[in-house]
């Protein structure tokens, strides 16, 4: 969603080269600024800039690339340029999300960037940001500092400062990405590799490391299934929500180390009931969860033996609302920090505190999987939208190819269900079957409809064959299929 603003906006990128068998994630999400506290973000509704963290997309894009890149730098922005300056057509989440804000109180740089002429874009017009090409193309001139450390970072300090933040340059200049092993397990043959801690990769782990109990293969029921996958996945939010960054708390390397392990989960699938829903406290204790970010996500598998998955996101669909004076929406990743009484009923995560450099907790998930012995087998790359449902939604869509063995298509079709862990309700969404809702129901789950509730994207490649699929819920997902058959 929103892809062309999310260039200066933060993300994940999980890259596994096949042939080396190795993997990268790349973290290149906003850091909290240095002269930030807890104490000020009581008055965040006030001061919009309180909000905005450095942004980490140029610098990622770049560390994959020094890593990765075959063409040279300035041909890659260059692209990204062209696009702006060409033009491109509104997609319809853009225009929705637009319509959705058009009567609030946003800023005038907001407006005369978004409502040209005082109304929302309708979908499909064509538009062109001759301010964002613009601004690539110094990028792609003069390097990343141009961004970091030129014009541009005085322009967004400035343009916090003037809304009550406390960026400074200092800040854009101390940031750096951070290149991390994944989070991995085996699940039935089949190496799943997510993004670690401060991410929520490692509740993905925890899910399979539960369901991996149940044995289900293609000859159990999928209905069947589902109270088992509630419960799994309601154990590994709860989990998750405790989750922090652990260059700066050094307990979240123990809660990961429980969260990774199969006999912890042995113990686990021993306290849920086949024949009754607990709720969360059954299991464990869970921390207030943030709202669901948007993202946007783009998967990637190709002749040359890598699969890539990227997730980014300004946390709110328009961030901060703040535009700079040169076209740069800032993010508000400062809102997946936990504090108290952040809410009236919230119960913040002691190990997701706002500090100096830290990088929030996030639901960005970016995820690959591969054969756990040998290369032949069955290579995934996926990602989701939509905060804690990402996990949800990522957990079905693996079990439905990895366990169920159905095809991309049908395995990202199926209906979805969520357990949200307060209130104690199970969401399901339109495509979920209503006898499946019933089953859930005698068993004691209350269960609420929903239209969607993530959005998820995949690929596949099954020998000589790579299959993108989008999820069919999604307007403006689009997907390749290519065969390296010579």
């Amino acid at each position: 969603m929103l892809s062309a603003l999310l260039v200066f906006s933060g993300g994940v990128m999980l890259v596994h080269d096949i042939r080396k068998n190795e993997t990268r994630v790349i973290d290149f999400r906003e850091t909290a600024p240095s002269a930030i506290h807890e104490d000020m973000l009581r008055n965040f509704n006030l001061n919009s800039g309180l909000l905005v963290g450095v942004p980490g997309m140029l610098s990622g894009m770049h560390q994959a690339h020094q890593l990765y890149g075959r063409i040279p730098w300035k041909d890659v922005v260059s692209m990204a340029a062209d696009v702006a300056k060409n033009g491109f057509n509104v997609t319809h989440d853009l225009a929705e999300a637009l319509n959705k804000v058009k009567n609030q109180n946003v800023s005038d740089a907001f407006r005369a960037l978004f409502f040209p002429n005082g109304q929302a874009p309708l979908s499909g017009l064509f538009t062109r940001r001759l301010d964002l090409a613009a601004i690539l193309d110094a990028v792609a001139d003069k390097g990343i500092s141009e961004f970091y450390a030129g014009k541009l970072a005085q322009e967004m300090v400035a343009a916090v400062q003037a809304r009550g933040g406390v960026l400074t340059e200092e800040d854009f200049g101390n940031y750096s990405t951070v290149i991390q092993k994944p989070a991995e397990i085996t699940y039935q043959g089949h190496r799943v590799m997510a993004a670690p801690a401060p991410h929520a990769g490692v509740g993905l782990i925890t899910a399979l490391n539960i369901l991996e109990g149940y044995n289900i293969t293609s000859q159990v029921p999928r209905n069947k299934t589902y109270h088992w996958i509630a419960e799994a996945v309601k154990i590994a939010l709860a989990l998750a929500s405790g989750l922090g960054d652990p260059m700066f708390d050094t307990s979240v390397s123990e809660i990961v180390d429980k969260m990774l392990s199969k006999p912890q989960a042995s113990l686990l699938r021993q306290m849920i009931s086949d024949f009754q829903a607990f709720p969360v406290s059954h299991y464990t204790t869970s921390f207030t969860m943030e709202d669901g970010a948007a993202a946007a996500q783009v998967m990637v598998m190709g002749p040359d033996d890598h699969i890539v998955s990227v997730v980014s996101s300004l946390n709110k669909p328009f961030g901060s609302g703040i535009v700079t004076s040169s076209g740069i929406l800032l993010n508000s990743q400062i809102l997946d920090f936990s504090w108290p009484n952040k809410t009236l009923s919230s119960l913040p995560n002691p190990h997701n505190r706002v500090q100096a450099g830290k990088r929030p907790m996030s639901f960005l998930m970016p995820t690959a999987v591969r054969p756990a012995v040998g290369l032949c087998g069955t290579y995934v790359a996926v990602g989701s939208s939509n905060g804690e449902k990402a996990l949800s939604g990522i957990t079905q869509v693996l079990m439905n190819v990895l366990s169920s063995r159905k095809n991309m298509s049908d395995s990202l079709a199926y209906g979805r269900l969520h357990p949200q862990l307060e209130p104690n309700t199970l969401l399901v969404d339109a495509e979920f079957l209503e006898d499946d809702v019933e089953l859930l129901q005698a068993k004691g789950h209350k269960v609420e409809r929903t239209e969607v509730l993530s959005l998820v994207e995949g690929t596949r490649r099954t020998n000589d064959l790579i299959i993108g699929v989008k999820d069919p819920r999604s307007a403006d997902a689009s997907a390749l299929t290519m065969s390296m058959m010579p």
